[in-house]
């Protein structure tokens, strides 16, 4: 019992309490997500055509013909739109107009969880309709939304509760404990997953992932004269796998949890920066200041 009792005092003492968590989460991971959804699907729209439909570059029979076929996809969803407007053009409009609106009312807070189910249908029939565009970014844009769902995500600065003056409040810790536990499945999991192969522990992966063709066209970076000096690259390899497989502990502790939490965003900045991936570092920083920024200080 001892044990037990001297156990429970030394992680009260080091360890944080997650289910001490400010409101403010809720609606700034609402917000952001809303915000990156909508310019997530603004970057593609011009290429809209191109990219998906029977009439893409990959028409879409060649990217599902291994997918189940009980899932909706983007032609399917179009076709159904085909019977409000009478034409497949003025369907594809209305299919760009409703990811938008619906995208827009989620920031708004105005019933976003049903704007996020509905959004979340037609963000999945693009994902699975564009298999070979498809990445990390989009199934992240995919969890979000059904973590939006979960939450009481109309309950804080939303256009709902200012309209409706509703003051009903839902509990939000076992939602916001899920996120955290997902964060810390995900980077313990790609931390060993790195650590196992040898790319990443003597630089390969890092010095491949900078010199990919049209990643750093943005900001022009030149890497080739850390080509002398390849110790750089065994560094930031075996940072970034330190960084995740012992993100689950040090999160936890409460005095490396914001230095970990702020070596974890840079790691997803430098990753926008250098390889151009920007929604995606967007969700995972949006993910890990929802799950761990806004715990209140224990006294």
């Amino acid at each position: 019992m001892k044990v037990i009792q001297r156990l429970g005092k030394y992680f009260s003492q080091h360890f944080i309490d997650f289910s001490n968590v400010e409101t403010n989460f809720v609606p700034v991971f609402r917000i952001s997500i809303g915000i990156i959804l909508l310019f997530h699907f603004i970057a593609v729209i011009n290429d809209f055509e191109l990219l998906y439909g029977m009439d893409g570059i990959i028409p879409t029979d060649l990217q599902t013909i291994y997918q189940d076929s009980r899932i909706i996809l983007v032609d399917e969803v179009i076709g159904s739109f085909d019977k409000i407007t009478g034409s497949h053009a003025n369907s594809i409009l209305l299919f760009k107009i409703s990811y938008i609106l619906l995208s827009i009312l989620i920031i708004l807070g105005f019933f976003s969880r049903f704007s996020a189910l509905l959004l979340l249908v037609l963000q999945v029939s693009l994902v699975k309709a564009g298999y070979y565009y498809s990445y990390g970014a989009d199934f992240f844009a995919s969890m979000s939304l059904f973590y939006i769902m979960l939450l009481p995500s109309d309950n804080y600065w939303s256009l709902r509760k200012l309209i409706f003056k509703s003051n009903r409040t839902q509990s939000y810790n076992v939602v916001h404990r899920t996120l955290q536990i997902h964060l810390m499945i995900a980077y313990f999991v790609s931390g060993i997953e790195k650590l196992s192969g040898f790319n990443w522990r003597n630089g390969e992966s890092v010095w491949k992932a900078v010199h990919l063709p049209n990643f750093t066209n943005d900001f022009e970076l030149d890497f080739n004269w850390l080509s002398e000096y390849p110790w750089v690259f065994v560094a930031l390899g075996w940072t970034t796998i330190i960084i995740e497989l012992l993100y689950p502990l040090f999160i936890s502790l409460k005095k490396t949890r914001i230095a970990w939490l702020y070596l974890t965003i840079s790691l997803h900045l430098g990753i926008a920066l250098t390889l151009n991936l920007y929604f995606f570092s967007a969700y995972m920083i949006t993910w890990n200041l929802a799950a761990f920024y806004f715990i209140k200080q224990q006294e």
